[in-house]
This record gives structure tokens, sequence and C-alpha cells, in this order.
């Protein structure tokens, strides 16, 4: 399998295979999780979150990029560490589906970027882009079929340009999506799946088929969007919004109704969207493109939502599951987590990023 190459604008020396923390940015959080091997037994080193200042980064955009750096020279005072292993915004990214003829594995990259500007409406210039090989039943072999990822190289570099001034030292960025599937979805398995990671500001879908992302997609849907209409519904504020959140989920009820009415809205339309991405890719499998869609993973702080799985699972007519951050790194039956296992849905994206250090051929632990 080839090695990743997505933007590994600092590739370390072999002799500085340092132990590098996931480090998982957003508009409104910065989680971050170092996990490490000892005595051949693996243990979350430390993990946390923190508020990141609103107004920072929009939509994946950082709008200030002096105040940015100095949040992140507070982080780099508290971890005391360099090396990280950071997110890129899934609402920025281009993620296409490319087939194209047959060629060397060490042409697929000048193939792909002769012909760039075909998928993504970005100058290839202006572009920096990964793609990974992806085996689809029936397709044949006379075609390789490509998933593409790329992002604006001007936001690539602003992303590394904070981190490098704020001290750290990135050895690798990823799409967010990636690194969460990575910690979601089991290794071993084989059946095609849909990923939902039901966020603070955003939702985002992700077809997987063999552990691999198929395709993927995001709405402008997430729990802050759930808080503002409970407070304006409801007049409470946030913290109170909040717990009612918590504690009432998505459950109708007679004393219910006035809180359920109030977030279906927000609800459903995750739900609209799920549906009609099964649906169109269920379609295609009847031409042999793909197998059908067998059950959907959650992940994400507010898949939490009480009655969430249950009434996706009822509205999709298909089995719904809270996902398990720790199944590629330990069985819970012989450990138990460092982090509350509903509370690691949060930490999904960094405990993703933070596994790449076991990829050597995918399984490998970097000591």
């Amino acid at each position: 399998m080839k090695k990743s190459l997505f933007f590994k604008m600092f590739p370390p020396p072999v002799y500085l295979q340092m132990p590098a923390i996931g480090f998982d940015l957003s508009d409104r959080s910065a989680k971050y999780v170092e996990i490490s091997k000892k005595n051949g037994e693996v243990f979350v080193r430390r993990f946390g979150r923190l508020a990141v200042p609103e107004g920072i980064i929009e939509e994946g955009e950082i709008k200030k990029k002096d105040e940015l750096v100095e949040f992140l020279k507070s982080v780099k005072n508290e971890l005391k560490s360099e090396y990280l292993i950071v997110n890129l915004p899934e609402e920025k990214a281009y993620v296409v589906d490319v087939k194209m003829p047959i060629v060397r594995p060490d042409q697929i990259k000048e193939a792909l970027e002769l012909q760039l500007e075909e998928f993504i409406p970005l100058p290839a210039k202006e572009a920096i882009f990964d793609y990974e090989i992806i085996e689809r039943p029936g397709t044949g072999s006379n075609c390789l079929n490509i998933n593409l990822i790329a992002f604006s190289r001007s936001l690539v570099e602003d992303y590394r340009d904070s981190f490098v001034l704020a001290g750290f030292t990135p050895l690798a960025f990823e799409l967010e999506i990636r690194a969460s599937v990575r910690a979601i979805v089991p290794k071993n398995e084989t059946r095609t799946i849909m990923f939902i990671d039901f966020g603070r500001t955003r939702t985002t879908f992700a077809i997987v088929s063999k552990s691999k992302i198929q395709s993927t997609s995001t709405i402008k849907a997430g729990g802050e969007e759930l808080e503002k209409i409970i407070i304006k519904n409801l007049q409470i504020n946030k913290e109170q919004a909040d717990k009612l959140k918590k504690e009432k989920g998505f459950t109708k009820s007679k004393e219910n109704e006035i809180f359920f009415n109030s977030i279906l809205p927000v609800v459903s339309a995750i739900k609209d969207e799920a549906l009609k991405y099964i649906n169109y890719w269920n379609s295609h499998s009847e031409e042999g493109y793909s197998d059908k869609v067998s059950k959907v993973l959650l992940c994400g702080g507010d898949s939490n939502l009480i009655g969430f799985p249950e009434y996706l699972s009822f509205e999709l007519k298909l089995p719904v599951e809270l996902g398990n951050p720790w199944v590629n790194i330990f069985s819970l039956e012989e450990n138990i987590p460092a982090i509350e296992l509903r509370e690691s849905l949060i930490y999904a994206t960094a405990l993703g990023l933070a596994l790449r250090q076991w990829h050597g051929d995918e399984n490998e632990f970097f000591a």
C-alpha cells in the first residue's frame, strides 16, 4: 500500500520518529490525544479539550491568523511538546471520485496532477492533493478507482504557518474524516457502511467500504444549531439549553413535545441527507458498482443525543450504532480507557490522528 502523500510539509528524518500528538482543531474547539505503548500495553498518555475563541476560525477558514498563533502558543505551553499530527477542515476539502487508466503506482500522482483542473475548481498550481486507490466490486481491472482529496494551497499554508509560528512541528496534515474513520471503523470491517460525524458546527457523511472512504458529503447542521433553536424557542440561556439537550434528547412525549419539535428540523435534515446519500449509493450497487450500505456508525459529540440512533435506525431502516473509538486500539473487555466511552466520541478525530503513528504498513506502531 502506498505511503500517504498527504501534506507531508515537514517529513521527519528516519531517526526522528518522535511521539506525536493527534490534534483536532475546529472553529470552536481543539482536542488532543497522545497514545503510547509500554511493555506491550497501549494507553492514553494524555488528552484534553480547549475552547477556541470565537471568530478566529469560521467554517474552516482562518480569519484571525495572529490570534490563532497566540492561541496555539498557549496550547504549546500546556502540552510542552513539539510534534503534532493535525486535521484539516472537512468543509474546505474537495473530495472527488476519479476513474483513470491503469498506470504504474509511481505515475499516479503525476497523471492526476496533469488533469487536476478537470476534477476541482482550482488551478493545479494553487492546489495540494492526496489520493487513495479504492477497490470496488464488479468494476473489473481495466481502470483505477481513485479517491482524490484536494485543498487550496493557501489554506494549507495558512494552517502550516500558524502552527510553525507557534513553535510546533506538524509531521502531517490529514483530512478530518479520514482520521475519524481510522478510529471508528474496525480494520477488519468488510461490509459497506455509512459513517456520520455529528459535530458542533456541521455534520459529515461518508460511505466506507473495506475500511476505505469511498465518498463524503457535509451539511451545515450541528450541535450549535440545536442549541440556538432551543434557546430561541424555550427562552432559556446556553447552559440551560445544553443541560436540556443532554437530559431530554430526541425522545417524543407529551412532556417533551416543545423541546422535541424544536430540534426536529435539524435532526430531520441530517436524516434526509443520510437517506439521500444511502439511496444514491445503493442504486449504483445494482450496477455492480458497490455493496449496499449495511449499517450506520455514529461519532461526534452530538451523536450522544438520547434517542438519535434509534430515530435514524427507524427512518433509514438500517442498524445504527454509536461508534467505538477504541476498536482499533484495544479491547474494551480487557482495558478500561482513560476517556469514558460516550465522551470519547468527541475525541474520535484526535484519536485517529494519533493512530497514524501505529501505521508503518498500516498496523505497525512507530516506537
